[in-house]
């Protein structure tokens, strides 16, 4: 009988430290944190919520110092869906990295630029969505709503940013190819499905 009451005791405190993780990481994402903040309370959840995952990401070299970048990944994602990574396209995702705190020669900051250099395989930006989605599940639905608008919003601006189709220079399309259109489509689906 008494190991059963040390097991419930067990099981309660872990149910207690993993609703505070939660809370944690809800608190950074409603404050507009920087983003190694909302970095740091997302590895802190994942590791009681989704332990398997964050095995995955520190095998894929993801680390304390460069988690912010890994949290920018579906920008990168879209930069290479031609590809190639045109200057425009990675000046944009370096602009929304600024715009979201990343600063320059910080070591996300090179994480970006050797992205931007040499594509990452795709379990990268697999497991960058898959974390992405576990951070937002702790938001309400409008919250979480707005918050995947604001990763697609920059997703659009990083593919808009090339604009080497002829109907944007003419002024009459975004500039999105085929291809970026068709990534912004799978991000986004995968961002609103609920597992």
């Amino acid at each position: 009988m008494q190991d059963r009451i040390f097991g419930d005791r067990e099981k309660a405190m872990e149910a207690d430290y993993f609703r505070k993780e939660e809370a944690r990481l809800l608190e950074k994402l409603r404050q507009n944190a920087k983003i190694d903040e909302i970095a740091e309370a997302l590895r802190d959840q994942l590791q009681v919520n989704d332990p398997d995952l964050l095995v995955a990401v520190r095998d894929l070299g993801i680390n304390a110092e460069n988690a912010s970048a890994f949290l920018l990944a579906p920008l990168v994602q879209v930069a290479w869906a031609e590809g190639k990574v045109r200057k425009d396209e990675q000046a944009a995702v370096l602009k929304i990295a600024r715009d979201r705190g990343i600063e320059e020669g910080s070591p996300s900051d090179g994480q970006l630029h050797e992205w931007m250099v040499n594509r990452p395989a795709d379990e990268l930006f697999k497991a960058s969505l898959r974390a992405i989605k576990a951070g937002l599940a702790v938001l309400p639905g409008p919250e979480r709503h707005e918050r995947i608008e604001r990763i697609l919003d920059g997703c659009r601006a990083v593919a808009e940013a090339s604009g080497t189709e002829i109907a944007h220079q003419l002024g009459l399309g975004t500039g999105v190819s085929k291809s970026e259109a068709s990534l912004l489509d799978s991000i986004a689906s995968e961002l609103r499905s609920r597992d």
